[in-house]
């Protein structure tokens, strides 16, 4: 799906700039206290980073930038199958939700496995590996498996921390700061 970008996206988008430009320019405890203030969802900061990440790397991609090392989270991944988000279509993370009708934080959940896989329906599925540019089969087979914890969570323990367990597709569809027309979209697939 090509088509240009509205006003109102393109401003989002320079806000959404602005914004990571602030979470860059911050200390980990500010970060902490900025987001137990606000009362929000860690995996709301890792869905932003994401999304600028995968802005960098197109950029980078088109000025022909040396290729990215191969991270131990990118290394076991390759190891246990294929990751489905790691074919983005274009616009990255952003162009995904975008295309799928989400925000960063549901589709963060998504990759990262913390909805249970049988509350989602085939059309559902379908639909969110057309976004992403992938087989439905590899995709449910990806969301099927274990919830994993973020590869830039950031911990204060000599312990590493563990994936949450699972949510239901409602929980999820409740608890990530969709819009109405977004909440409605997602449980009619």
């Amino acid at each position: 799906m090509n088509r240009e970008m509205t006003k109102d996206e393109r401003f989002l988008d320079a806000l959404d700039d602005l914004y990571i430009e602030g979470i860059l320019a911050a200390s980990p405890e500010e970060l902490d206290a900025e987001l137990l203030a606000i009362g929000e969802d860690p995996d709301t900061l890792v869905a932003i980073a994401d999304a600028a990440f995968e802005r960098a790397h197109a950029t980078c991609a088109a000025a022909t930038c040396p290729a990215p090392t191969v991270t131990a989270s990118a290394a076991a991944t390759a190891e246990s199958g294929i990751d489905p988000f790691a074919v983005r279509a274009d616009g990255g993370l952003r162009g995904v939700a975008r295309s799928f009708g989400c925000n960063l934080n549901f589709l963060g959940r998504l990759k990262d496995r913390l909805v249970r896989a049988e509350d989602l329906s085939a059309a559902f599925v379908a639909r969110l590996a057309e976004a992403l540019g992938t087989g439905p089969d590899e995709l449910a087979r990806f969301l099927a498996g274990p919830a994993r914890v973020p590869a830039n969570a950031r911990f204060k323990s000599d312990v590493k921390p563990e994936a949450r367990e699972k949510q239901s597709l409602a929980e999820a569809i409740e608890s990530s700061g969709l819009s109405d027309e977004q909440r409605r979209h997602l449980a009619s697939l």
